[in-house]
């Protein structure tokens, strides 16, 4: 060889793609059929076995080039991603199946070995086999770029004979996994490579060690599906998630505040077995819980419930009140007439008769929710005022004296019992009942709505979220925690399904609502995370359209905002599909049905791993595709640790916690 084509061969083979083939990777076999799509790989069993072994899922590297002392030499500078679909039939297949049949019979009639049953020859021949594989891509560089690009096809098809194909070693398989490589800190090592349940030979070859780094930023802001079985790792996936976010936010110095809706409270508590939780991630400055029922005895759980009879509170309160009712029974008229009714405060002087109408269904609303066995020993303001007349002001006075007083023109309910009193005396009698010049008087559908034990069983439920200890709205302490870059969890464990419905969706429409306002006024928006378990229970599909359901809202507006979702579930069929086709970062564990999985096929090339997904439920192993990521990579994920924990703790500049 000459000096001048060995200085050619040395610099073909330091490149910086021929430098990922000659980084440990094995050499498998060659391609002798390609197309666009797929490509046909021979290989033999003695290569499969040095290299460990090829699993179902694998990446290969198809190189068109040849072996040089200096090492592998390419001929053009790029690489074929492939990934093995299954086996191919060989050309001779038909020959070699005849052989082997005759193999296995003479060495079952004579009782010897197969390998002295054949010449050596023969055994070669035996050997071999192929795989078909997916074409995924191309890696490739640009003579005026240092930095190595991906495109999600192949540009050319070229005599085969002389692509070689290569098993990534532990170092280039951690490079393909996590390509596009993270830029300094903005990374999170969500796991390792995994391929296959059977981990042997992974284990043997180190390739299990092949870590898989993701972009913490990919999660900010982006829809995020966590699917997969009960125990099969969702609630780990998440708890990883959720701690990677709110180290990087710390450390970067940014601020990212982190909702989480919490079903079963495996969030809002430490677990007994391991000792971790969510929890720990900070102290009250930085780590929030909401539960009902909260006494103020720990410094970091807030009470998920507000004072229903705070005039301040009063808007929400109808909302929770049309929502519940609603859900449950939106089809009757009388519950439709109630949820219609206008609560904007007319005018007291220029618009008097309207505000005393007015005035009269607001008393009817406290009076209701008082009658539904939501009560309270008063007012907060100190009472509640509304128009009436001297006459059936007298009339009522008499049998029910001091409940009631005047106050100028107007008139005083002392008490949210004064206010039922008096809903019940005008709604019997019928002094509020009668139809006025304008329409229906509001307190008629109020005292309609009153007369029906369906309607007032639904507004009951609400008792458990209503707290005469409550001092603040608790969506006005959630937004101002989503502000300040905090962890809020709502514990929703103590809570009946209908409740936690209600309280999630409210809540969500209140975020979305000021985040609003902050986009129109111009004002920089705060990116926020909202993080949703057992989300099957809050995305019904085909339920409502888009301006009723704030999910689909979510999905819709929440990129203007900056807010992210996270939605954990095992029934992809049951998320709204208006929700799927904006998700940026799918993670899938194991499904066991052929209906959820040819739901998941509809999106990206799932398609290809639904068989996997369906057989295989070890825990914590997923099918993961990134927004950034080109493809889909399949992972181990990490366990959720005290070593996660401490790295969020010193990121905050907080002492780690002391493990047992």
């Amino acid at each position: 060889m000459s000096i001048s084509s060995t200085i050619l061969d040395s610099s073909r083979v330091s490149t910086p793609l021929a430098t990922l083939v000659n980084s440990g990777c094995w050499a498998v076999g060659g391609i002798f059929r390609l197309d666009y799509s797929r490509a046909v790989v021979l290989t033999d069993d003695w290569r499969k076995t040095q290299a460990g072994g090829v699993p179902h899922g694998a990446f290969l590297l198809a190189a068109a080039g040849a072996q040089t002392p200096e090492g592998f030499a390419l001929d053009d500078e790029e690489l074929i991603l492939l990934r093995v679909s299954g086996t191919a039939a060989l050309p001779n297949e038909a020959d070699l199946v005849q052989t082997r049949l005759a193999v296995v019979r003479d060495a079952g009639d004579s009782g010897k070995g197969f390998d002295e049953v054949t010449d050596e020859l023969t055994r070669n021949e035996l050997q071999q086999s192929a795989f078909d594989c997916d074409v995924i891509g191309t890696f490739y560089a640009d003579r005026s770029e240092t930095r190595i690009q991906f495109g999600s096809d192949i540009d050319n098809v070229v005599s085969s004979a002389r692509y070689q194909v290569f098993l990534p070693s532990t170092d280039v398989l951690s490079w393909i996994a996590s390509y596009p490589e993270p830029d300094g800190d903005n990374l999170l090592t969500l796991g390792a490579v995994r391929f296959a349940s059977t981990r042997r030979r992974a284990r043997e070859s180190g390739t299990d060690k092949a870590a898989v780094h993701v972009h913490i930023g990919d999660f900010v802001s982006r829809k995020t599906a966590v699917f997969g079985m009960t125990r099969t790792g969702k609630s780990n996936t998440i708890k990883t998630l959720v701690t990677a976010i709110a180290t990087q936010a710390a450390k970067s110095g940014t601020l990212v505040g982190q909702l989480i809706f919490d079903p079963q409270g495996e969030y809002a508590n430490v677990n007994e077995q391991d000792q971790t939780g969510l929890r720990l991630l900070g102290d009250e400055n930085r780590v929030r819980i909401y539960r009902l029922g909260a006494d103020g005895s720990e410094p970091q759980v807030l009470p998920l419930a507000m004072n229903f009879f705070d005039r301040a509170n009063f808007e929400a309160v109808v909302d929770f009140v049309n929502s519940v009712v609603s859900d449950q029974f939106g089809t009757y008229a009388y519950v439709k007439t109630f949820t219609s009714i206008d609560w904007t405060e007319p005018d007291r002087v220029a618009d008097r008769g309207d505000w005393i109408t007015w005035t009269k269904a607001v008393l009817g609303m406290y009076g209701l929710l008082v009658e539904c066995g939501i009560s309270a020993p008063s007012f907060p303001s100190g009472g509640l005022d509304f128009g009436w007349t001297d006459t059936l002001y007298q009339n009522f006075n008499t049998s029910n004296p001091g409940l009631v007083i005047k106050v100028g023109s107007s008139y005083r309910a002392t008490t949210p019992e004064a206010a039922k009193r008096v809903m019940l005396h005008m709604a019997n009698d019928g002094g509020w009942n009668q139809r006025s010049t304008g329409g229906d008087t509001p307190f008629k559908f109020i005292a309609d709505f009153n007369n029906r034990a369906s309607g007032k069983a639904a507004i009951r439920q609400l008792r458990e979220f209503h707290s005469t200890s409550a001092t603040q709205r608790v969506e006005e302490q959630i937004w101002d925690d989503m502000q300040a870059g905090r962890l809020a969890i709502v514990d929703l464990a103590h809570g009946t399904g209908d409740v936690s419905k209600t309280i999630s969706e409210n809540t969500v429409n209140f975020l979305l609502s000021r985040a609003n306002e902050r986009f129109r006024s111009g004002a920089d928006a705060v990116p926020f995370q909202i993080v949703v378990e057992e989300a099957h229970n809050l995305f019904e599909r085909g339920a409502k359209d888009v301006a009723g359901n704030p999910w689909v809202r979510l999905s819709k507006e929440a990129a203007k905002y900056q807010i992210g979702l996270v939605y954990a579930t095992q029934e992809v069929s049951s998320v709204d599909q208006r929700i799927l086709s904006n998700t940026s970062n799918w993670l899938v564990a194991h499904l066991n049905s052929d209906n959820e999985t040819r739901e998941l096929s509809h999106y990206y090339d799932f398609k290809t791993w639904a068989e996997s997904i369906r057989r295989v439920e070890d825990q914590g192993f997923v099918r993961m595709k990134t927004y950034s990521g080109k493809y889909i990579v399949p992972v181990q994920v990490a366990k959720f640790d005290h070593a996660m924990i401490n790295a969020a703790r010193a990121a905050a500049g907080l002492p780690a916690v002391e493990v047992e």
